[in-house]
């Protein structure tokens, strides 16, 4: 066995599949998040509904990944603080109607673990039934052939496994098979899907995860694999991009969620509140963004905005207020983008135009803000930076130091939006720790050289395992605890880096990215 649940059962001899404890469930997670990584590109390109804006698999892996993140903190302290924790940190996170719903997948499993120390069949159905639950009650018109009937498949699923007697591994293999089952069905259920000729991205998305989980539940490799990438929406059945994605966290009275449930019903479509008792994720898409603050304003606190106008090449922030501080991520890796995006940050690919400071200045003049913290991922893209910085009055620019995607990404995994005040140095005292390597890919698709560099030093080797351990080495990797590895188009399968990591230094916490970028094939930092 070579997946990464078998790696936890063989380090804890006392996990037992019959029932997942904290530990499991964190591995099982780990098994969830490398294959959506591996699935998102195909699932952002099977986006169609509700709108083709081709970031689906994006804001499932993101929400993903942060749940992960807060799980892994946690994971010292029983199952009940790890559910809830990767509950929170999906809510933080949630972006897009698939990742709010997926962040209510999570709060029922934090709900169901709440007085347990483990799940066994009992709780997973239990789970999967108040999952369904949670994401209906989320949406204000539910619509068929979504995640919504995923999920209803899967609890029903888990409802008859469980009755049936079976144990965990078969009951989560039937949930699996029955979520096939219901993709299959979504075209059926959708107009616009069986016109475009896919099946819906979100529930692709949800049965990936639950193709995972089925997989870790019996030490092995999840059984799917990235769909075909599709050709782009036709005009003639999908809907084109238009208006603003709105994302916020807000702080409301619970009494009062209902109220503005129907107010924000006037205002756009697409429209979903979930939250805790303290918390409240707001997701629609609007005409009308700047009435949309106003009415979130009267009903409670603003905790972070995220404003981006829909387009068919891709989503792009709005700065909706004037700011005195805002973050800059220049960055080639779209996924590092996205995650900006979602932190209320401004985020720019490379291009030819803004290889030119003073077109990079024009640009930068219009944007409200004051101040503004530029993260770049490579040095030529500092220099862009602060020369545009000599020709602005205003915003004034600080250029950080991060010269790698993996740095880049540190750093904005740290960044808090509203606090741009304190951010500088907080950042620069975290960069300075880190220590970073970037490996290319060279040479003829039979052939090919992988290429560790990290300053003046550099290494060449035959695959990507030895130039990762290669440049661990470089990077005296006894002396860090965590790992960040930002994973390029060039990379395929990931799980004999994550192997080859785990065999010389199982120690090291690994923290995986994928970033899709063309290039750096990967990106690491160790701190």
């Amino acid at each position: 066995m070579d997946h990464l649940f078998a790696e936890h059962a063989t380090r804890k001899p006392e996990v037992d599949r019959q029932r997942w404890d904290a530990c499991a469930f964190v591995a099982a997670l780990e098994a969830a998040v490398l294959a959506l990584g591996e699935h998102a590109a195909s699932l952002d390109a099977l986006n169609v509904f509700p709108v083709a804006d081709r970031d689906t698999g994006t804001n499932l892996l993101l929400t993903a990944q942060a749940a992960l993140r807060a799980a892994r903190a946690a994971s010292d302290t029983g199952l009940a603080a790890v559910t809830c924790s990767a509950a929170h940190g999906a809510l933080r996170a949630a972006h897009g109607n698939s990742g709010v719903i997926l962040s209510q997948f999570f709060r029922a499993w934090a709900e169901v673990a709440a007085q347990r120390e483990y799940l066994d069949t009992a709780a997973l159905s239990a789970g999967f039934a108040r999952a369904d639950t949670l994401a209906r009650q989320a949406l204000l018109q539910p619509v068929e052939g979504t995640m919504i009937t995923v999920l209803r498949a899967a609890a029903e699923a888990a409802q008859e496994a469980e009755a049936a007697g079976l144990p965990l591994a078969e009951l989560l293999a039937h949930v699996r098979d029955a979520a096939l089952a219901a993709v299959a069905r979504t075209p059926e259920l959708l107009p616009i899907l069986r016109q475009q000729g896919v099946v819906d991205a979100g529930a692709q998305g949800l049965a990936v995860f639950l193709d995972a989980w089925a997989a870790a539940a019996r030490g092995e490799r999840p059984t799917l694999v990235p769909m075909r990438m599709p050709p782009p929406p036709t005009h003639s059945g999908a809907a084109d991009p238009h208006g603003y994605c709105f994302n916020a966290l807000l702080r409301v009275p619970s009494h009062r969620r209902n109220e503005l449930l129907q107010t924000l019903a006037s205002y756009g479509e697409s429209i979903e509140l979930v939250g805790d008792d303290a918390l409240l994720r707001v997701h629609l898409h609007t005409q009308q963004p700047d009435l949309v603050i106003e009415c979130l304003r009267a009903y409670g606190r603003l905790d972070s905005l995220a404003v981006e106008r829909l387009s068919a090449d891709g989503p792009e922030t709005i700065i909706a207020e004037p700011r005195q501080s805002a973050l800059l991520v220049f960055s080639p890796a779209p996924t590092i983008r996205a995650w900006a995006r979602r932190s209320g940050a401004l985020a720019l690919a490379p291009s030819p135009t803004l290889t030119e400071p003073a077109r990079l200045a024009a640009r930068l003049a219009t944007l409200p803000v004051d101040r503004l913290l530029v993260l770049p991922a490579r040095q030529e893209d500092a220099a862009v930076a602060r020369e545009a910085a000599r020709q602005l009055e205003r915003p004034r620019l600080v250029v950080l130091p991060t010269h790698s995607l993996a740095a880049q990404l540190t750093a904005l995994l740290v960044y808090e939006p509203g606090h741009e005040d304190h951010a500088e140095e907080k950042l620069l005292d975290l960069l300075g720790r880190l220590r970073t390597v970037e490996i290319d890919q060279e040479g003829t698709p039979e052939a090919p050289r992988w290429i560790a560099r990290s300053g003046t030093w550099q290494a060449i080797h035959a695959t990507p395992e030895e130039a990762l351990l290669a440049g661990l080495a470089h990077l005296h990797v006894q002396e860090a605890e965590l790992c960040t590895l930002v994973i390029g188009e060039a990379i395929g399968d990931v799980t004999g880096l994550h192997r080859a990591i785990r065999d010389q230094w199982p120690h090291l916490e690994i923290e995986l990215f994928w970033g899709h970028q063309p290039a750096p094939a990967l990106s690491m930092a160790l701190e």
